[in-house]
């Protein structure tokens, strides 16, 4: 896992304008989605509905400064791009990406009382 922190408050107010109802609804909608995301990033799911969803993970990870989160989707993304991607290489990274959304959403709730 990366040395990088789990979430970055400055990045998120920056990102928000340091709107709190924006934050609140951003934090809302990233919890909604992480349920679906959670589901569907599994190995057993086809190659292209969880290289989606990893992807546009990484995107609202990168956008909330979920840093490890974000890396974790980086590296599950990269090893679908290997010419004979080895199947317990994707299965590790998943379970990274997996690990990463659990300390996330750990993280979430110390993010929301800084808004309060």
């Amino acid at each position: 896992m990366s040395a990088r922190p789990v979430l970055d408050f400055d990045h998120f107010r920056h990102m928000t304008g340091d709107d709190r109802a924006l934050q609140a609804e951003i934090i809302a909608l990233f919890r909604g989605q992480a349920q679906i995301w959670r589901r569907i990033i599994i190995q057993d799911a086809p190659v292209h509905t969880w290289r989606d969803a990893v992807h546009t993970l990484k995107g609202s990870a990168r956008g909330l400064g979920l840093w490890q989160l974000a890396d974790a989707c980086e590296a599950a993304e990269a090893a679908t791009r290997a010419c004979n991607p080895d199947s317990r290489v994707i299965g590790r990274e998943l379970g990274q990406v997996q690990a990463a959304l659990c300390e996330a959403l750990d993280a979430l709730p110390a993010m929301e009382a800084a808004n309060d």
